[in-house]
């Protein structure tokens, strides 16, 4: 069947130097859409991570849980704190006192002079003065801490826990003049543990209780609050501990130059849930104003894990399972996200164990779980997008390798759920059944579909099995290419692409032999086969859209293998049963004397100026190039 080459294939010729702004331009803003997307779907992650762990959701509860169980079984144990030393207020204490509550202000008053005389640096009276008790007593206390040399604080009440006037007056006589400190503890509103402190009251700007003592000793608390860190040792507390009634026996240098704070330890009385406790029984306040004290004086408020690593780490965490995600999927994508998962609380547990707690776990871990979830998801429906759009263009005519290996391949020709304009060397094929317009006028519409329908199916069988991809039919002709629409970067695909193509040629004429001899005997016309191959550069890319668009080659390459095709017709490709393939002199080149072949000489084709050398590797061709052979022999 005669036709114009150019019509229906989208080969019409376009210089390479149009398409390089287009195809830089369209690069530039598909990465900037991609970067873009990236850069959403991780903060969307870090953000949901960051969400589900706050209180009340469950979540909160659990990290929580962890970071108590890390503390509790995996901080290091550090010596007791050198410059603390605590007094403790017990069940043997009291037994020596007349009554049990108030604690005996005598007593209160010669302990506060033992420890002054024994040399401390600084006193912290943690036990609140709020009732009177025997006149003189309550006159000897306060006369004891009027006239210390050594700086002492009492601890008194924020406005949230008000007292009856008459108590607040008590507790004004006592603590008129001298320094005090806030009593009240920061309580964690979701679960009541005590995880951070405030070191000055946020609406009356008093000091706290550990503050207090560490500007009498002329250490500068911190202004904000900060992370507590729980200063494991081996014997429990922080600090040294004493009962308060064997404080006279010590002797003076376990006491010299130390911090004294001197609380209760009575059960039932001042008990906190704190981060220390979560795995044991209650801390007392005193064991609570300790440590933070400790923290202080070591320079460690504020050192914990800031809000900005927190975020920075699930970033982090984000961003890993985003590559994740991007990068792999299945099996292998849950067993990397199960890793992650894994890996971050594990990571933790050392930074714990390291003397580093407070890292949050689950926000990051969750944040990774749910960028690689995420980004699968994206990555999913934009590899069920380019399946789709592969099969619209290519899957009815390839082979199920060269379908998966376009798949895998696909970002290096698809962009934006169609293929990119871009520039190869490929080698097409023209195909056109020789004497199709005789047949037509033989057989009634029915047979013709029939005879027609096999001859393409089994072609198209042909070209699959050898790698190549048919991308339409035009009547009775077929259109092929080899080395689209992945690019060929490598000169050794350029060639293996072109001699893929000439044995595709030559096992089509085998397949049409074999259809002539079935047509034959069933009483049904023969055709013959006309072939043209070329190799050259393409611009390939589609036109149209949604069902209607299609994938086109552009380029005086593909115009040359239509004409290469068309040049059969003199060279004896008109007759039943008769083939002609021949290839452009670039293709014969490519197969370096791989295949036989008989030169036709320099032909010169429609629309080209200059003619162009070719060859005929059809077995006619090549059974007159043996012949030809034969008689020089002889």
């Amino acid at each position: 069947m005669t036709r114009r080459a150019g019509r229906g294939h989208c080969l019409r010729p376009m210089p390479a130097s149009r398409m390089q702004p287009f195809q830089g331009e369209e690069a530039m803003a598909r990465r900037m859409r991609d970067a873009a997307r990236a850069a959403l779907l991780l903060v969307a992650a870090a953000g949901l991570g960051l969400v589900l762990v706050q209180p009340p959701l469950p979540l909160a509860a659990a990290e929580r849980l962890f970071q108590g169980a890390a503390l509790h079984w995996l901080a290091p144990l550090a010596p007791p704190h050198p410059r603390l030393v605590l007094i403790g207020i017990t069940e043997e204490t009291l037994a020596a006192f007349p009554y049990r509550s108030p604690v005996d202000r005598g007593f209160l008053a010669g302990l506060v002079d033992t420890l002054a005389e024994a040399g401390v640096a600084a006193i912290g009276l943690d036990i609140l003065l709020d009732r009177p008790t025997e006149p003189a007593k309550d006159a000897a206390l306060r006369a004891t801490v009027a006239r210390q040399a050594v700086p002492t604080v009492l601890i008194t009440l924020g406005p949230e826990t008000p007292l009856p006037p008459e108590r607040a007056a008590v507790l004004a006589g006592f603590t008129q003049g001298i320094p005090t400190g806030d009593a009240n503890l920061a309580r964690d509103r979701f679960d009541g543990l005590v995880r951070v402190h405030r070191p000055r009251h946020p609406t009356t700007g008093a000091p706290s209780f550990p503050a207090a003592l560490a500007a009498a000793i002329g250490v500068a608390p911190p202004a904000e609050p900060f992370a507590m860190t729980w200063r494991r040792t081996a014997l429990g507390p922080v600090a040294p501990l004493y009962p308060a009634e064997a404080v006279p026996l010590l002797p003076p240098d376990w006491l010299r130059g130390r911090v004294a704070l001197i609380g209760s330890l009575l059960p039932g009385t001042d008990e906190h849930r704190s981060l220390g406790s979560a795995f044991g029984p209650p801390s007392f306040g005193l064991e609570i104003h300790a440590q933070v004290l400790a923290q202080i004086l070591d320079g460690g408020a504020g050192a914990g894990v800031a809000a900005w690593q927190e975020g920075l780490a699930t970033l982090g965490l984000a961003a890993l399972g985003l590559l994740a995600g991007l990068r792999l999927s299945g099996r292998r994508l849950i067993l990397a996200l199960g890793l992650l998962g894994l890996a971050w609380p594990g990571a933790v547990l050392a930074a714990t164990a390291a003397g580093q707690p407070g890292w949050p776990v689950l926000a990051p871990a969750l944040a990774g779980l749910v960028a690689g979830g995420l980004a699968r998801a994206v990555a999913g429906a934009a590899e069920r997008r380019d399946r789709a759009v592969l099969h619209s263009l290519f899957a009815r005519f390839l082979s199920a390798p060269v379908a998966e290996a376009l798949l895998r391949d696909r970002e290096l020709f698809l962009a934006g759920g169609r293929p990119k304009p871009q520039e190869l060397t490929a080698t097409v094929l023209f195909a056109d059944i020789a004497g199709f317009t005789t047949i037509c006028e033989r057989l009634p519409p029915e047979p013709l579909i029939a005879w027609l329908d096999r001859y393409m199916d089994t072609m198209v069988q042909v070209v699959t099995a050898h790698g190549g991809v048919v991308l339409r039919f035009i009547g009775d002709g077929i259109l092929a290419a080899f080395g689209v629409p992945v690019p060929r970067g490598d000169p050794a695909a350029i060639a293996q692409d072109a001699g893929a193509a000439a044995r595709c040629a030559l096992a089509m004429e085998q397949a049409m032999a074999a259809l002539n001899a079935g047509w034959r005997a069933a009483g049904l016309p023969e055709a013959g086969l006309r072939i043209g191959i070329h190799t050259g550069p393409l611009v390939a890319g589609s036109l149209g859209h949604g069902e209607r668009m299609e994938f086109c080659l552009l380029g005086d390459t593909a115009n040359v293998g239509a004409r290469l095709e068309q040049l059969g017709k003199q060279h004896g490709g008109e007759g039943p049963g008769a083939c002609t393939i021949i290839l452009g002199e670039p293709s014969w080149r490519l197969l370096q004397g791989s295949l036989p072949g008989l030169p036709i000489g320099n032909v010169a084709l429609r629309n080209r100026g200059a003619p162009m050398a070719a060859w005929r590797i059809d077995s006619r061709a090549v059974a007159e190039l043996a012949a030809v052979a034969d008689l020089a022999i002889r």
